[in-house]
């Protein structure tokens, strides 16, 4: 039993030396006498074009990293390392960044708010306004913003230009006046901010009074201030 042990710790010692002759000797020796190459520049090819060429070096290329970026096209490579130029042994990795783009971005909904807000929104999500507009609106205050040029939901490179409208205020549509009384139609276009202007009697059927035409038409848009004509039953 105890000669046993004797040969089965002279085999493991062996076994261990020779390990370590393999790790620290040989395989060093072995190494070093490699071929030593230029690593190429393969900044800018597509990754497939990038890969086939480090392999004529005798080189493997692997994406370690995809990332958005504002210069490089999609699809190819950003940073590669070791850098172009180094020397490396045959056979090395070389560690490839791959580029995503530019990075894509949702257009806001920005429907009701102010312009300061709106314009501080896009700046921050790394867009560009490039242009104010401004429309009458059906419910949207002067000054708020009614709209983007693109949609909001929209998807736009970071840094693309963006276009909003303004509300010029609420729009007011002229009323339909015809068939009320005369001092019924004036409460109703005072409360719009309108003037009952000249007033023309005209014989007809119905009650006195009664409106049977009216300037502007119903459904014009019309401003504060403005002036309505009307023609009454005489």
């Amino acid at each position: 039993m105890r000669r046993t042990l004797i040969y089965a710790g002279i085999i493991l010692a062996f076994f261990v030396i020779g390990v370590l002759t393999a790790n620290f000797l040989i395989m060093p020796l072995l190494v070093g006498r490699g071929e030593e190459v230029v690593v190429p520049n393969v900044c800018d090819m597509t990754l497939d074009d990038a890969i086939e060429h480090l392999k004529t070096f005798g080189l493997e290329g692997v994406v370690v990293e995809r990332r958005y970026d504002n210069i490089i096209d999609e699809g190819n490579v950003i940073v590669q390392e070791p850098l172009p130029d180094a020397q490396v042994k045959k056979g090395r990795i070389i560690n490839l960044t791959v580029s995503l783009g530019l990075e894509t971005i949702k257009v806001p909904y920005l429907i009701g708010v102010n312009y300061e807000q709106g314009l501080s929104i896009i700046r921050k999500l790394g867009l560009v306004v490039a242009s104010v507009d401004s429309a009458y609106s059906d419910s949207i205050d002067a000054g708020k913003i009614i709209g983007t040029s693109p949609v909001a939901e929209t998807e736009v490179k970071k840094g693309e230009n963006i276009g909003l409208i303004l509300s010029k205020g609420i729009v007011r549509r002229m009323p339909n006046v015809v068939g009320m009384q005369l001092s019924q139609a004036q409460v109703s276009l005072e409360r719009l901010g309108l003037i009952m202007g000249k007033v023309e009697e005209i014989r007809g059927s119905g009650k006195k009074g009664t409106i049977i035409v009216q300037n502007p038409e119903q459904g014009r848009i019309v401003n504060i201030g403005d002036t309505v004509t009307v023609m009454v039953i005489k």
